[in-house]
């Protein structure tokens, strides 16, 4: 276990702060050519964006392996903790059979578009569209292991959904 949260430590953690470099500095220098030398680069834009599009979509894994995206709770607080953990969850496989949903839709699309380029990077955007069935998968696996834990220790200190 300890190997696999490793593992999702370097692809959310690590992958996103080199991702977050990158955009980082393209946009650093995209203010330097185009308000210093008075001639932007058509490139950076791209940069930033694409690394964005990525950071969103591994911070999105990232937090629900923390457990850590924002929750609407005013109303299943007023219910008992036994009541609360069952509509956890059953929350929590309602998100997991949309996660499984997803991603061959999500495959399918990345396969479509790996063979047309970016206009100014010329890359391919499968680079860009990866990002969508790594992420999906990234939070199937959190949510199956959360849900895994959950049903195995009766969730006694922790829950699915956070507090």
């Amino acid at each position: 276990m300890k190997i696999l949260e490793r593992i999702f430590d370097v692809i959310e953690q690590g992958l996103g702060v080199t991702l977050l470099l990158v955009m980082f500095a393209s946009v650093l220098i995209q203010i330097f050519f185009r308000y210093v030398l008075k001639s932007p680069l058509t490139w950076t834009e791209e940069a930033s964006r694409y690394s964005f599009i990525w950071i969103v979509l591994l911070g999105a894994a990232f937090a629900v392996r923390r457990r850590e995206h924002v929750v609407m709770d005013v109303l299943v607080k007023k219910f008992s903790a036994a009541l609360q953990k069952q509509i956890s969850l059953i929350l929590n496989v309602i998100i997991l059979i949309s996660l499984i949903y997803l991603l061959p839709i999500s495959w399918k699309f990345f396969w479509f578009m790996k063979n047309v380029s970016a206009p100014t990077m010329k890359i391919s955007w499968g680079f860009l569209f990866f990002s969508a069935p790594l992420s999906i998968f990234l939070m199937t696996i959190h949510t199956l292991m959360g849900l895994i834990s959950a049903m195995r220790q009766g969730e006694k200190k922790k829950t699915l959904v956070p507090r």
